[in-house]
């Protein structure tokens, strides 16, 4: 058997199926046609909104280590990707010092 979430349905999908279960899942994402479901399940997927500063700092992070020369050898650090201006990743930290916090946490949590 094929399991789709809640949706059940013999191996063998026959056209009709398969045009009941698109539109269960067109139902379900609030869309009238599969390119409007895709669209919103892309929108959706860079939807950041709900994030708080810590899971931005982690959503797309690269760590690296120094591994030449001598004064800095040994030297780990991280790099976050955010796609949000300045005075709205402030706002979303609660100002600065929430800022500061968040990113003394991500990097506590990574060894950086």
């Amino acid at each position: 058997r094929l399991h789709l979430g809640s949706i059940s349905a013999p191996s063998r999908l026959h056209c009709g199926d398969i045009s009941a279960i698109s539109r269960l899942y067109l139902h379900q994402g609030g869309a009238a046609t599969l390119p409007q479901l895709s669209a919103r399940l892309l929108a959706a997927r860079y939807d950041v909104s709900s994030l708080t500063a810590l899971e931005l700092l982690r959503w797309d992070y690269k760590q690296g280590e120094r591994v030449d020369g001598v004064a800095a050898a040994g030297l780990r650090f991280g790099i976050a990707a955010i796609c949000e201006t300045l005075p709205a990743l402030l706002n979303r930290s609660g100002g600065s010092r929430g800022l500061e916090e968040a990113m003394a946490a991500a990097a506590a949590r990574r060894g950086a």
